[in-house]
């Protein structure tokens, strides 16, 4: 426990300064009040959707759990094939339940002009993600089954070096394949600037790449992946379409620029074994009161406990994203030295993708892994007053 508090301390620091004060600004008045409204009823659609997705998903699980005795019975398969088999049941019977409410956010999302998929991609796309839930799980199971086969109650530990090891194979390599269908930046003026601002941040030169996005969506957006040689930000072209100001579209890839700076991927992954370890732990715990997962029948119980747990910590795991998303916020304030720009982004997010800018207490710390809109142009305000 000791050891585990020092890592978090020491991965929660930032460089926004720990005593700053941020200015108390109305929603309305940096927003306008007709945008503060429509962004409220969007997302109150998706809050009311995430609360019922949730408990039926709990609901199915303890159903699952329930009954998983009497259909591992009549497999009558091995320990590991019958655990396989259960797995891939629940997660298909999780998938099920959530598929109505992934077409209901689609829906919702097109009909306020976000989402600009067909009816045809929206109803079949899934389907996909369901061969792709349903390989991991096999293989995850597999292994995980395996190796309790192999380690009975200790499997835990075994399995918490693979998953951080996959966590780092996969941070390597997702970004090449992030990057098919993507372009380099076109226009030699704006690849200058980003040039400058990979100078100022001591950040190297990392890949940047433009996603195209407008087929599937007006919404804007930008990201940081990848470690080593894989780092990169890749740039919605919905942030090229002229709505935002190409000094709002620096600050962006300033604050992109700073994820890379700040390391925070692989802080991102010291955090997940901080967090996924206990968990497995939890799961072998509570699995081992059922015989363990030598015991095929255990297995929905573990899918239970996992998703409890990841609920449990959803309040941590969304704290430690905002605060590393405020200190890529400061960053690119530091390397642009424009919080101007930064105000109108925001603005500028709120209004595209309709946006709560400052949503309910339990809304941001259950859901929201971003500081809301407004507290991030009270910081930009803050950094402001700062270096007047």
């Amino acid at each position: 426990m000791v050891v585990w508090a020092l890592a978090a301390s020491l991965l929660w620091r930032t460089k926004v300064p720990a005593d700053l004060r941020l200015p108390s600004l109305d929603a309305r008045a940096v927003f306008g009040a007709h945008v503060v409204s429509a962004g409220t009823r969007f997302d109150r659609f998706f809050e009311l959707e995430w609360v019922v997705a949730t408990l039926t998903s709990l609901a199915a699980l303890l159903v699952m759990t329930r009954r998983g005795p009497r259909f591992v019975q009549s497999l009558g398969l091995g320990p590991v094939n019958a655990g396989i088999v259960t797995g891939v049941l629940v997660a298909t019977v999780l998938w099920a339940v959530n598929l109505p409410f992934g077409i209901a956010a689609s829906w919702w999302s097109r009909r306020h002009g976000i989402l600009q998929e067909s009816w045809g991609s929206i109803v079949f796309s899934p389907w996909g993600g369901l061969l792709r839930t349903t390989f991991m799980t096999v293989v995850v199971l597999a292994v995980v089954l395996m190796l309790a086969k192999r380690f009975a109650q200790g499997w835990w530990i075994p399995a918490a070096a693979i998953v951080l090891g996959l966590a780092v194979a996969l941070q390597l390599l997702i970004p090449y394949l992030e990057r098919i269908g993507t372009h380099r930046v076109r226009s030699p003026s704006f690849a200058a600037r980003i040039r400058r601002l990979e100078d100022r941040e001591h950040v190297g030169r990392p890949t940047v790449r433009v996603v195209p996005m407008r087929s599937q969506t007006t919404a804007a957006n930008a990201f940081a992946i990848g470690i080593g040689p894989s780092r990169g930000v890749f740039i919605w072209d919905t942030m090229l379409d002229g709505r935002f100001t190409p000094r709002e579209v620096r600050f962006v890839v300033g604050h992109e620029l700073g994820h890379l700076a700040r390391r925070h991927i692989w802080k991102g992954i010291a955090w997940g074994g901080l967090i996924g370890i206990p968990i497995l732990a939890l799961v072998a715990f509570v699995t081992g009161r059922r015989g363990g997962l030598r015991d095929p029948a255990a297995v929905p119980l573990a899918f239970l406990t996992i998703t409890a747990a990841l609920l449990a910590t959803a309040p941590l795991r969304n704290a430690v994203s905002r605060r590393y998303e405020a200190e890529a916020d400061w960053m690119g304030l530091t390397a642009t030295r424009d919080p101007a720009a930064a105000r109108g982004l925001f603005r500028g997010f709120v209004t595209t993708d309709l946006q709560n800018p400052d949503p309910l207490g339990w809304v941001h710390v259950l859901l929201e892994d971003h500081p809301d809109p407004l507290a991030r142009v009270e910081q930009a305000e803050a950094w402001k007053r700062l270096n007047r």
